[in-house]
């Protein structure tokens, strides 16, 4: 079976044993029907010399990110060709503004394999992106968010994918890159020889900083609660509610499906992201976010109910909308029009 990805490990393991090959880029240039959402990598530096400055990763026509080595610091990087608006900064990351990056400063090994990941959603009605970078790390077995920015004025899919390698001049060192791979639109993901793979394992909801994120959220949604900003109560299982009008019908189930109208908002900004209009819809409700799983069951058939939402039980740190950006509480007032 052809493999790009074998061809760019014997690719770079010869480029980096010359000295004076200071910067090397692969690109693809994808089809349009691929429409990649997210770019993915596994890479790893070997052969490295701490006193020496060099970097690898990926990036696309417009974000980068990348694991480097700074003097004696070493980060993960992850930031854009152009000016970006700031949408989230991971724990622990720092933003600069001036230079339109982000820095985590994150102790990478030689010869440790570290998977990147490039995540993009568009809104084509607005005209903007969003871009996140995430790394996986190891030692932990989780995920990093990095960042999220927002780039207006472009709203297509992840463009000219690449891998790249920067070093400095007179450093003999060497990279290997086990993987690249896109996902589409439609969820499936594949390499660059556009052969369809079996999806990779990416669980995004028990990241690394879920812990700290979560105690963040719980401040946020206890003091609107006290400046009367909500009238939300707290649920056994860790969702905020409020029942808007009692139901007459029976209890919500698990197992059902439901027939439901609804407006979701960011608790945030109260932007709507989602809602119905002249017709319900309806969903079986144990396909549905964790945080509908445990809330609706809260109301009876015929009723309506709040729900707040922290970002654990909704879509955590996955850039799963333009318009709902990583670690987002979200907000939903639901009328349960039926359940079977």
């Amino acid at each position: 079976m052809k493999n790009s990805l074998i061809i760019l490990s014997i690719l770079f393991a010869a480029i980096s044993t010359k000295a004076a090959d200071k910067d090397s880029t692969v690109t693809y240039n994808l089809p349009d029907s691929i429409k990649a959402v997210q770019f993915m990598a596994d890479i790893r530096i070997k052969d490295f010399y701490e006193k020496k400055s060099c970097r690898t990763g990926i990036k696309t026509n417009v974000v980068h990110l990348y694991i480097d080595n700074y003097g004696k610091t070493k980060r993960v990087i992850f930031g854009a060709n152009s000016n970006f608006e700031n949408k989230v900064i991971g724990q622990n990351v720092w933003l600069d503004k001036k230079y339109s990056y982000m820095d985590f400063k994150y102790e990478w090994k030689a010869n440790e394999s570290y998977k990147l990941l490039i995540a993009q959603a568009s809104d084509s009605a607005e005209n903007f992106s969003l871009y996140s970078g995430y790394i996986f790390l190891p030692s932990e077995k989780k995920w990093k968010l990095i960042g999220t920015i927002k780039i207006n004025d472009r709203w297509h899919t992840i463009e000219l994918p690449a891998f790249f390698f920067v070093k400095g001049r007179k450093f003999n060192t060497s990279i290997q890159c086990d993987s690249l791979l896109v996902q589409r639109r439609n969820g499936s993901w594949v390499n660059m020889n556009y052969e369809k793979l079996q999806s990779p394992v990416i669980n995004l909801s028990g990241h690394i900083d879920s812990a700290q994120q979560r105690q963040i959220e719980i401040k946020q949604i206890n003091d609107a609660i006290a400046l009367n900003k909500t009238d939300a109560t707290k649920s056994e299982q860790g969702v905020y509610y409020s029942i808007m009008k009692e139901g007459t019908g029976r209890q919500v189930l698990l197992t059902d499906t439901v027939t439901v109208f609804y407006k979701g908002y960011l608790f945030s900004d109260n932007a709507i992201f989602d809602q119905t209009k002249d017709k319900p819809i309806s969903f079986p409700l144990n396909r549905l976010i964790k945080g509908w799983q445990i809330g609706i069951p809260l109301c009876k058939v015929g009723g309506k109910i709040k729900l707040v939402i922290p970002s654990d039980i909704a879509y955590s740190i996955r850039t799963r909308s333009a318009k709902i950006p990583p670690n987002s509480i979200l907000v939903f007032e639901i009328e349960v029009v039926d359940a079977k």
